[in-house]
């Protein structure tokens, strides 16, 4: 694994982050504008939806990374391939995800999420 993709998966967990993922500034950091995300729910999220998404509720929400891969398609755009269980309380879903991560600027921002439901 390379210096890239190290950084990538580094900053795709830091996205499962409460604490980032309600901090618009700290969101901003990691997602491109031209951002685009398949919810497992079917709906689709822009860059505007997701930034301001963000909520300072208190999450019981545990996350746990069953298996993830990178591929790097070119020296400027990375495949994160993963597989997470989500636990709230008793429940727990299992999802097939997925995220492009692109340079821009010199700097990594993620421009494709989508997550998939495994039944």
């Amino acid at each position: 694994m390379d210096k890239n993709e190290r950084i990538i998966i580094d900053m795709e967990l830091k996205l499962l982050d409460k604490n980032i993922r309600n901090n618009k500034n700290e969101l901003e950091k990691y997602i491109s504008k031209e951002f685009i995300e398949y919810g497992s729910s079917g709906r689709i999220y822009t860059y505007n939806d997701t930034i301001n998404l963000s909520s300072n509720k208190e999450e019981q929400i545990i996350y746990e990374i069953l298996k993830m891969d990178t591929k790097i398609l070119s020296d400027n755009i990375v495949l994160v391939l993963y597989i997470i269980e989500i636990k709230n309380g008793n429940k727990k879903i299992i999802t097939n995800r997925s995220s492009i991560w692109k340079k821009e600027n010199n700097n990594w921002k993620i421009i494709f999420h989508q997550g998939t439901k495994v039944t």
